[in-house]
């Protein structure tokens, strides 16, 4: 089974700059076909977007504080490299966390594999 990298972000209204600062970060638009979730192609990496069904606490912060998933990050951007190479998926997660912080409008977590928090930008 691939490792999954997420980037949790909020708030709920904000899909659209969600949506913007992805398609600006990899250089491709954001794709949308009939009966499936947004997504991006930069080959090979695929970014899905969309809300997620996680609860609040179901990951904690590295300080130890639960995270309040479901509230306060409520899209969610699956990305996935499409050769299964981790380290290439987590440098376009990362990419994308940068320019989230960059522009500076979003909360976004990145998490690996529903694991391990790698990177917290712009919490409220």
């Amino acid at each position: 089974m691939a490792r999954r990298t997420y980037i949790f972000a909020g708030p709920a209204e904000s899909a659209g700059i969600l949506e913007a600062v992805i398609e600006a970060a990899l250089g491709r638009p954001v794709v949308r076909e009939p009966g499936t979730e947004p997504y991006v192609r930069a080959d090979p990496i695929v970014v899905y977007l969309g809300r997620h069904e996680f609860d609040d606490g179901d990951m904690d912060a590295p300080d130890g504080r639960p995270l309040a998933l479901q509230t306060s990050y409520p899209l969610l951007a699956d990305i996935r490299d499409v050769d299964r190479d981790a380290g290439r998926q987590q440098v376009a997660a990362a990419r994308i966390l940068a320019a989230i912080k960059a522009d500076g409008r979003l909360i976004a977590v990145l998490i690996d594999d529903m694991q391990h928090v790698l990177d917290v930008g712009n919490s409220g």
